[in-house]
């Protein structure tokens, strides 16, 4: 029989219970003499020992701590290592079944600390810093292309501050989510062949893993860029010093001057520009846009030449045969017509023409004779002046001829044999061999002009092609002709002087000016278009004789000296 008073014991130990484990009384018909202890039902809690499923039969610790092998519920993931109170912690190796594994620090069950982990499906390798399970601080992640990576991780990617090498690269500075981002330096290997790497090095800002903002690159020609970037390119302000010797300093659009240069302009006032034998001349050449607006870069090459209408020879001819192995190619030109270089330099050249009076008032009077037609059509079409040129050829080349003839003591005027004139010891002989002149030197531009000075159209190189090819033309046109005019002692003697002047100076006629863009390598990869000038050689012009001042006549003078010779003679 169980006494009231155990009943009571019983009530403080029922009142010092937690709540969920408040017991559920349950009343029941009791005997006059007998008290039963009410029945209590409590909740059972399990406790949870380790991570351990109750159907694994790895060895495992006693009460979750210690060293132990678990193989997980799902198969994937079998854990081998340091166990403490039924959590991984200390060091051990997690490995997946795809192949993956991480072998180092555990901390309250979460991959936290240093540890190294493979990565099957990309065969990278990563040792460093851990934090619940991702990348996270300083690591190093090597690629199965040889590629490395060593730096600052947050959350499995590369943040802050790395070294990134690769076969082609080498980068140093900052990231952010992978890409680089901020201050850095990127060196690219020597060029290859597949030009996967070119050389360069650039130093300077970042955005999104391209080069943005602020940045000086080094390429690997000896080219340097200091200037602003956006989006791998030139763009802003910048200064561009390249190998060619070319600086441009101004601002840039994607990649490009906002002032690009496109081609060459010869400053003239008129065209065609007339020029004179042994008289210099003067070239002014300015690198335009396509708005043409002088374009002031610096130091870009610029060449000047000069050519002369070409003539095709004749199949079966001398010079047809002559010039097959002749690398000098036709040029062609805006004027209609092709030319071949003729040379044109800037050397002082001798003027040991005729210096007496008569001689001049001679050359003088030759030069009206030929130009004077020319000065009248200036104003006309080229056609005209193409077929008046023509004929003051075929009219020169029939003279020389028949002077030819006189000379072998033949005048097929009639007038018997005459004695040749000697030549003016002022000419050369054929059998003398005249060096050609130095050509006119290139020139650089300053703040995107060239200027030249002291230009000269130098003489004929022997056997000059157009020239020769001329000459059998017109022989060819003279044979087939008949009745020839006799030549004068005046017309001979011209003859003379302008053969001497050809010795020395440049042949009268039209002759074409060309202005190439010359930069090597070029610019920006572009070559500017060329540009080409007329020029028309005319005799020098004749000096104008002074006058000599003789007395004024005076008619009161006279008159009064005629009244008294009047006088006179009556008395």
């Amino acid at each position: 029989m169980t006494s009231v008073l155990a009943l009571y014991r019983n009530h403080d130990a029922l009142m010092n219970m937690s709540s969920n484990q408040q017991p559920t009384l349950i009343l029941r018909k009791l005997s006059v003499d007998e008290y039963v202890l009410p029945k209590i039902h409590t909740k059972k809690i399990k406790r949870v020992n380790s991570e351990r499923k109750p159907f694994s039969v790895n060895p495992f610790p006693k009460l979750g701590t210690g060293h132990g092998v678990y193989v997980f519920e799902n198969q994937y993931f079998k854990y081998e290592g340091e166990w403490v109170k039924g959590k991984k912690h200390g060091f051990g190796k997690l490995l997946l079944k795809d192949g993956t594994y991480y072998e180092g620090q555990f901390n309250q069950g979460e991959i936290t600390g240093t540890g190294f982990k493979f990565f099957s499906e990309t065969k990278c390798k990563y040792k460093g810093q851990f934090l619940k399970g991702e990348m996270h601080g300083r690591g190093i992640m090597e690629f199965p292309d040889s590629s490395e990576y060593e730096g600052n991780f947050v959350h499995n990617r590369k943040n802050g501050y790395g070294v990134m090498r690769t076969p082609l690269t080498q980068y140093d500075g900052g990231y952010q989510g992978n890409m680089r981002h901020g201050e850095g330096r990127m060196v690219y290997a020597p060029m290859r062949y597949d030009k996967t790497s070119n050389g360069d090095r650039y130093e300077g800002y970042w955005v999104a893993d391209k080069r943005h903002g602020p940045g000086v690159l080094h390429c690997a020609d000896g080219s340097i860029f200091d200037g602003n970037f956006d989006n791998d390119e030139f763009h802003g302000h910048g200064l561009y010093r390249h190998i060619s010797g070319v600086i441009y300093d101004g601002m840039w659009l994607k990649g490009f001057p906002a002032k690009m240069a496109s081609k060459l302009h010869i400053v003239v006032e008129n065209t065609p520009m007339v020029i004179r034998q042994g008289t210099p001349f003067t070239i002014t050449v300015q690198c335009l846009n396509d708005e043409n607006e002088v374009v002031g870069d610096e130091g870009r090459e610029i060449q000047i030449t000069a050519g002369f209408k070409y003539y095709q020879p004749s199949k079966g001819s001398a010079l047809f045969d002559m010039i097959e192995d002749v690398e000098d190619k036709p040029i062609d030109t805006p004027f209609g017509y092709q030319v071949v270089h003729y040379p044109l330099t800037n050397q002082e050249q001798e003027n040991d023409g005729p210096s007496e009076e008569d001689e001049e008032q001679e050359l003088s009077q030759s030069q009206t004779q030929l130009d004077l037609k020319e000065d009248e059509d200036e104003n006309q079409n080229n056609k005209e002046e193409e077929i008046k040129e023509g004929e003051d050829g075929e009219k020169l080349a029939e003279n020389e001829k028949q002077d030819d003839e006189k000379e072998d003591g033949v005048d097929n005027s009639g007038g018997g044999v005459e004695e040749p004139d000697e030549i003016p010891n002022n000419t050369t002989t054929e059998t003398e061999s005249v060096p050609l002149p130095p050509p006119v030197p290139n020139c650089r531009s300053e703040e995107g002009v060239c200027v030249w000075n002291e230009v000269y159209l130098a003489p004929a190189p022997p056997m000059y092609r157009p020239f020769v090819a001329m000459e059998e033309a017109e022989n060819d046109k003279k044979s087939s002709s008949r009745g020839k005019p006799a030549i004068n002692k005046v017309d001979k003697m011209r003859r003379q002087k302008e053969k001497a002047l050809e010795e020395k100076y440049a042949k009268t006629g039209e002759y074409v000016l060309m202005v190439h863009d010359v930069t090597n390598p070029p610019f920006l990869g572009r070559t500017i278009e060329p540009a080409f000038l007329l020029l028309k050689l005319k005799r020098p012009e004749a000096k104008k004789r002074a006058k000599k001042e003789g007395k004024k006549w005076d008619t009161s003078q006279h008159i009064r000296r005629s009244m008294v010779a009047t006088e006179g003679s009556e008395d």
